[in-house]
């Protein structure tokens, strides 16, 4: 039971929660915060949003279980196999998502409580008929893609009071960053189940997709990236502007993962898979924190350039 219950709430997803740590990051530069005397907050906004991330995928494998029983590989999970009830699974979502929205409030920051909701608003929009974003293309990675911002604003205001907002280059950059990797999970998917007919079976918007189609998608949402990247290391640290090389090596890198044959890209919790990998994009989020937090000590010039 307990290993059906992984399979539907998927803790090993938690790891992308990780992604608030920097809309915290950003508060503790720009409102020069002590990140001690901010880590509860920090900790309580990381564990809400993976309590209703997790609801979000139960609902999830409850709605998709007939599609999914047309997938090559996941047919065979808990739900679609009929080896656990959609009923129990719907109850422990409810529950999850009314632990992660009560323990918001411990915080006392409405804003905190709003950006947790909208975690789970989007669930719904995304799962749910008649909403139901999944189905439409285009819309179904850019919507799902938003919950990158919204991780950014559990972060920012486990950190930040609500009447602080946070900046608007940074929203869209994270924003940009998922439709990148999201509309690159499409692409892994389409390459990976050839069947056309099993394909839309299982999501409807493949029946617009083509690999072209998506690799358009794949480089504007990167080129857009790339475009706010910029406004954000002029505005908050040039020596971002060092990453540079780095960041080419890492979409190189991804690009070659992305035409592998059953590539992980299609499946982020395999990402383990790929050690070498992990670690250096380790390596370069890591830079990234020291460039934003030591800031303009080495390109600090280009700013002050007429």
């Amino acid at each position: 039971m307990i290993k059906m219950l992984i399979d539907v709430y998927r803790p090993k997803r938690w790891y992308r929660n990780t992604f608030m740590l920097v809309g915290a990051l950003f508060a503790l530069k720009v409102l020069h915060q002590n990140i001690l005397s901010n880590l509860y907050g920090i900790i309580v906004g990381f564990i809400s949003i993976c309590l209703v991330a997790s609801g979000n995928y139960g609902i999830n494998e409850i709605l998709d279980a007939e599609a999914d029983a047309h997938h090559p590989e996941k047919r065979h999970r808990a739900i679609p196999s009929g080896r656990i009830s959609k009923r129990f699974v719907l109850v422990i979502s409810v529950l999850l998502y009314l632990s992660g929205l009560v323990l918001s409030t411990l915080t006392n920051n409405y804003m905190l409580e709003i950006s947790v909701l909208l975690l789970l608003i989007s669930g719904i929009l995304y799962n749910v008929k008649p909403f139901r974003l999944k189905d439409k293309p285009y819309l179904d990675f850019i919507s799902e893609a938003a919950n990158n911002p919204i991780r950014l604003l559990v972060g920012w205001y486990s950190v930040a009071s609500a009447e602080h907002l946070v900046p608007a280059s940074v929203v869209l950059g994270f924003w940009f960053l998922g439709i990148f990797l999201m509309a690159s999970k499409r692409f892994a998917e389409i390459r990976f189940v050839r069947d056309r007919n099993e394909l839309v079976a299982y999501r409807k918007s493949f029946a617009h997709y083509s690999e072209e189609k998506l690799m358009i998608a794949i480089v504007a949402s990167l080129a857009a990236c790339s475009f706010m990247f910029g406004a954000i290391s002029m505005k908050y640290s040039a020596d971002l502007i060092l990453l540079l090389p780095f960041v080419v090596v890492f979409v190189v890198w991804f690009f070659h993962l992305l035409y592998e044959e059953n590539s992980i890209v299609k499946d982020p919790e395999r990402i383990f898979e790929k050690k070498w990998f992990l670690v250096y994009s380790t390596f370069v989020l890591l830079l990234f924190v020291y460039f934003l937090f030591t800031g303009n000590q080495y390109l600090g010039f280009l700013r002050r350039i007429p």
